[in-house]
């Protein structure tokens, strides 16, 4: 049986016409949960096929060396940088560090930077918390932090004078591994924009 080949045109905000992104999908076996978008021009995506209610099949894509997650898409940086520089790369991205909200997504970000760190080296990963004025902690999107939707190691933050920003610390266990840092240490980060359905 021959695979059928489905075009889809996706147009971007502030892309300019000669760049328009295009994604070319391979359709072979309707089971397979995975398909990976093909190259046309510059743009790459990876998409994974999921049910919506009412809608039938989805497919949630992001840019190729993102990984999806529910409505997002995560860059998880192999270099370092401070953390204002950071969220300025991000920003060039058309994304901002991740902001957490859910345990569950949490649990995604740690299972996935315990995965990438090999052997003992301890990775840190700059997240989109930060701390505005001593002891007063903001979100990047200006989603009101939740102290219950928080998770700190224990005993952390401290120096609070000098930590300032955040990162997940992949020395950590368990999932609680948020850690305050001076933000001028470089580490890597965590990049989110939303996910494209189609």
């Amino acid at each position: 049986m021959a695979a059928e080949i489905v075009y889809t045109e996706i147009k971007f905000k502030n892309t300019p016409p000669p760049a328009e992104a295009k994604v070319t999908f391979l359709m072979g076996n309707p089971s397979c949960e995975m398909h990976k978008a093909l190259p046309q021009g510059s743009a790459e995506w990876h998409c994974v096929v999921g049910r919506d209610e009412g809608k039938g099949r989805v497919w949630t894509c992001c840019p190729l060396g993102w990984e999806p997650f529910q409505a997002s898409c995560y860059y998880f940086s192999k270099d370092i940088m401070n953390w204002d520089d950071s969220e300025r790369n991000c920003t060039g991205m058309g994304s901002h560090l991740v902001v957490i909200n859910t345990g569950t997504e949490q649990d995604f970000i740690s299972n996935y930077v315990k995965r990438t760190v090999i052997g003992i080296k301890v990775e840190n990963y700059y997240i989109g918390l930060a701390q505005q004025k001593k002891g007063q902690w903001h979100w990047l999107d200006l989603t009101p932090y939740n102290k219950t939707a928080a998770f700190w190691i224990p005993g952390e933050p401290n120096n609070l004078s000098v930590e300032k920003c955040v990162a997940v610390d992949t020395s950590q266990k368990e999932n609680m591994n948020w850690n305050n840092f001076p933000c001028i240490i470089p580490s890597h980060r965590i990049c989110e924009t939303a996910a494209t359905n189609i």
